[in-house]
């Protein structure tokens, strides 16, 4: 029977590719990047009931107003209409038949000169506060400087 007792600990050095450093001596090294610059974020919605959507754009015309944020165009686009004929019985007896539709329901809001911080903040309230059953597509335009090689010198 081996004793356990009796046997040595063996050390073994690891080796790594970075230099260890103590962590006392680090610094904090924090880049200050400036903030991003958006001059049109377009949000459209989507749903089946036109007055979801109506209580939605009130909601988001007060949202605006509260937070100083310029609002844009509001722009209430054409409906998509979904149609699905079918037959009641499953042979075929064409005089009677099924006639299945949908709805959706289309609109598109604006918001205007907005920071980055201020438009993650709009968003994020706005998605946490959207109904059931409204879909949102959010599209933007993102202000950037000119590169050095078209600036001046």
């Amino acid at each position: 029977m081996l004793k356990l007792s009796n046997l040595g600990t063996i050390t073994r050095g690891v080796r790594t590719l970075a230099p260890t450093v103590n962590p006392a001596q680090q610094q904090q090294v924090q880049a200050v990047l400036p903030d991003k610059l958006f001059s049109n974020i377009e949000l459209e919605y989507r749903a089946h009931d036109k007055e979801l959507l109506k209580s939605y754009t009130t909601f988001l015309q007060s949202v605006c107003k509260h937070l100083d944020i310029t609002q844009g165009k509001i722009e209430v686009l054409p409906y998509i209409r979904w149609v699905q004929p079918a037959l009641r019985s499953k042979f075929v007896h064409k005089k009677y038949k099924l006639h299945y539709e949908t709805r959706t329901h289309i609109t598109k809001f604006e918001v205007k000169n907005m920071t980055g911080s201020t438009a993650s903040t709009f968003l994020e309230y706005i998605e946490r506060n959207i109904p059931e059953g409204v879909g949102m597509r959010v599209g933007f335009t993102e202000l950037q400087p000119l590169p050095l090689t078209i600036s001046k010198k």
